[in-house]
């Protein structure tokens, strides 16, 4: 076997520990994970915050994946998976419904979205390639909380809520609230929102959301397509909307 370079091999050992890791990481905790002194640990984890596969929040002193670790794993997955039915299934619906057409998959860190249509009309907000959603607030987290990896994803949902300031007792009502709702969904197979609320926590007034499961060949949940779309247009029947968008996702 060729010879590798240890420091990248180190390195990576750290990057591994803050994946693995269910929420941001101290430095003592991530040097034990990766079985290295806490001086030798902080010196590799400047050099990868320096690269972006690592941030520390200045507040905490807690480390985290950075922004390109996010742009990376989106990039695997769109190589991945570039072929599926799902993309020309999303172009499709976009250019029956002249709508924005979103596709999120599950990542580590929570909801990331890999692909985008956008649609004919101006919106409010971007939604960008490698940006995040709402498990608490949307209707995309809302399919991912039904359908996804239960574990995982209720487990996220908590951290989600504490980070965002949410009292315990706050955080048992909502979950509990949550927990009814992803019922709901795996009967009906379908999440709605209106109006659309972006991850930051900020309504946008004046749009509505459409999200449903996208399964793979094994039953489970690959992906989330979600439709947004403007309520002020008549001639956008919500039942038909809600037609061609499971239409979409059944035919991928």
């Amino acid at each position: 076997m060729a010879k590798g370079i240890q420091s990248v091999s180190l390195g990576f050992r750290l990057l591994r520990a803050i994946t693995d890791s269910d929420a941001p990481a101290p430095l003592k905790t991530l040097a034990a994970a990766a079985d290295m002194s806490p001086s030798k640990a902080r010196m590799y984890l400047i050099s990868l915050i320096e690269t972006g596969l690592v941030a520390q929040n200045p507040q905490t002193g807690l480390y985290a994946l950075g922004p390109y670790a996010r742009h990376l794993g989106t990039r695997a997955l769109q190589r991945m998976d570039g072929r599926e039915p799902v993309y020309d299934s999303m172009r499709l619906l976009q250019r029956k419904t002249e709508a924005l057409v979103l596709l999120c998959k599950w990542q580590e860190s929570g909801i990331i979205i890999v692909a985008a249509e956008e649609g004919g009309e101006p919106h409010p907000l971007q939604w960008r390639i490698g940006g995040t959603a709402s498990l608490a607030s949307t209707a995309t987290g809302a399919v991912f909380l039904a359908f996804g990896p239960q574990n995982i994803v209720w487990k996220r949902l908590a951290v989600e809520l504490k980070e965002a300031g949410v009292s315990q007792a706050a955080q048992k009502k909502r979950i509990r609230e949550l927990e009814v709702r992803a019922a709901e969904i795996r009967v009906s197979g379908v999440a709605e929102a209106d109006p659309v609320v972006f991850a930051a926590g900020v309504t946008i007034s004046g749009f509505a959301a459409i999200a449903v499961p996208v399964f793979d060949a094994d039953e489970q949940l690959g992906s989330v397509l979600t439709l947004l779309y403007r309520t002020d247009r008549p001639h956008r029947k919500k039942g038909e909307l809600l037609s061609q968008t499971l239409r979409a996702a059944s035919v991928s």
